[in-house]
């Protein structure tokens, strides 16, 4: 990830990956979404162009059967 996205974010500046080769499923809150202090779990908005990039990337390993589906339970 980005480090002036991490930046934006509040991230630290350890490295950062977007694994697009795995989706994890579950309700939303799912066991991993732990909340901040204030109480929300939302760090910010990922900007567009990374968006796109991610969108881009899932489409495409999606599109050649290469997704992997883990089901994340509560």
């Amino acid at each position: 990830m980005p480090a002036n996205v991490k930046r934006d974010l509040g991230l630290d500046r350890e490295p950062s990956w977007i694994i697009a080769t795995e989706i994890n499923r579950f309700r939303w809150p799912g066991p991993d979404v732990r909340p901040l202090k204030g109480g929300s779990p939302l760090y910010g908005a990922m900007p567009d162009w990374l968006l796109a990039q991610v969108r881009d990337a899932v489409a495409a390993i999606a599109k050649r059967g290469n997704m992997k589906l883990t089901k994340r339970t509560e």
